[in-house]
C-alpha cells in the first residue's frame, strides 16, 4: 500500500481511484471540502438575509440546539462542532442574543440550551435553506434520493470506523 502525504492535491487522484486507499483520501478530502463549503452557503444565505453579525458555524450551531432545545452534552457527543470552539460560540450567540442556556436544578452539571426569538429565526431560516436546496438536487445536481441514502450509509460506517479506531485504539 502507497502512503499518501496531506500535502496530495485532490486532482493527482483523478476521476475514479485506483485502490482503496486512493478512493479513502479523495473522500477524505471532499468531506472536508463540502464541510467547508456548507457553511459558505450558510454563511451566504444569513447576509442576504440581513443577519451578517454569525458565522456558519455559529447557525449550524443554533440549527443542531433547535427549536426544542438541547443539552450542551448533546452537542459535544455528537462531535457536530470538533474544531471549533463549542463553548466560544455558544457564549458569543448568547451575548448576541440568539441562545440561552441554564443549568439543570437536579444536576447543576448538565446545561440545557435554548433558542431566544432570534435564535428561532435563524434557525427557521436554515430549513427553509436546507428544504430548498432538498427540492433543487435531483433537478439542478442529479442527486437523487438513492444517493443520499447510499451516501449516508458510507459516512454512517466511516464514523463507526473510526469511534471504534478510538476506543478499541487500533
Amino acid at each position: 500500500m502507497t502512503v499518501m502525504t496531506a500535502s496530495l492535491d485532490v486532482n493527482e487522484l483523478g476521476g475514479e481511484a485506483g485502490s482503496v486507499a486512493d478512493a479513502f483520501i479523495r473522500s477524505l478530502t471532499l468531506l472536508e471540502q463540502a464541510h467547508r463549503r456548507l457553511h459558505d452557503v450558510v454563511k451566504d444565505a444569513l447576509e442576504r438575509s440581513g443577519e451578517a453579525h454569525l458565522t456558519g458555524v455559529q447557525a449550524l450551531l443554533l440549527y443542531e440546539v433547535g427549536e426544542n432545545g438541547t443539552l450542551a452534552s448533546t452537542l459535544r457527543s455528537r462531535g457536530a462542532f470538533a474544531g471549533s470552539s463549542l463553548s466560544y460560540n455558544m457564549k458569543k450567540l448568547q451575548e448576541g442574543g440568539y441562545l440561552e442556556q441554564y443549568r439543570s436544578e437536579a444536576d447543576k452539571r448538565t446545561v440545557h440550551l435554548c433558542l431566544t426569538e432570534r435564535g428561532r429565526q435563524v434557525c427557521r431560516q436554515l430549513i427553509g435553506l436546507f428544504d430548498r436546496q432538498a427540492s433543487a438536487l435531483e433537478p439542478t445536481a442529479s442527486v437523487r434520493h438513492d444517493d443520499l441514502s447510499q451516501f449516508n450509509k458510507t459516512v454512517t460506517r466511516l464514523e463507526r470506523f473510526w469511534v471504534d479506531q478510538i476506543r478499541f485504539q487500533l
